[in-house]
């Protein structure tokens, strides 16, 4: 036996609803596992300019140390204009270079927090928009179903009640 209009329009309706709710979850989940991969190279970008800016200080105290003791091999002294000059310039070198480093390192993580706000902002879309779209289905099934129900039709009821309106009070 085959299903009536109206029964076949709700199921549609249903396995319409549901293949929102699911394709909802699975773009959700597939933006879920971008942010957690945005997370992840934000770190690791901010662990490698952490570790350029390590290995440039680490550079710089042993040109120093170097300096001062070439320096005092040599019998020049520690407070020579020179030899200050000279510790100085590595010194602003090595500033120079190790804000180039937070600079770059600021520049990677706003392009991974950019990405990681974008990413949040479409799955609250795609969550809603899959809500919307199962209510829609379910909604328009609903009509059908109420419009297609066996019986009489709204038009066929006002038909009735404009008969019986008619027998009894016209005669």
């Amino acid at each position: 036996m085959g299903m009536d209009p109206a029964t076949m329009f709700l199921v549609s309706s249903a396995v319409s609803a549901g293949g929102s709710v699911i394709q909802g979850y699975q773009s959700s989940k597939a933006l879920s596992n971008d942010i957690a991969r945005y997370q992840d190279e934000k770190k690791y970008a901010e662990l490698r300019a952490l570790q350029e800016e390590n290995d440039r200080t680490e550079a710089m105290n042993m040109i120093l140390s170097n300096n001062r003791a070439i320096a005092g091999a040599s019998g020049i002294l520690d407070d020579s204009r020179s030899f200050l000059q000279i510790q100085q310039d590595v010194f602003d070198s090595a500033k120079k270079d190790i804000s180039n480093i937070r600079l770059n390192k600021n520049i990677a993580t706003s392009k991974y927090d950019q990405q990681i706000i974008n990413s949040k902002i479409q799955k609250q879309s795609v969550f809603w928009g899959s809500i919307a779209s199962a209510s829609s289905s379910a909604l328009q099934g609903w009509g059908y179903y109420k419009y297609y129900q066996p019986g009489m039709t709204p038009f066929q009821k006002q038909q009735k009640q404009l008969k019986e309106f008619n027998r009894k009070y016209r005669g």
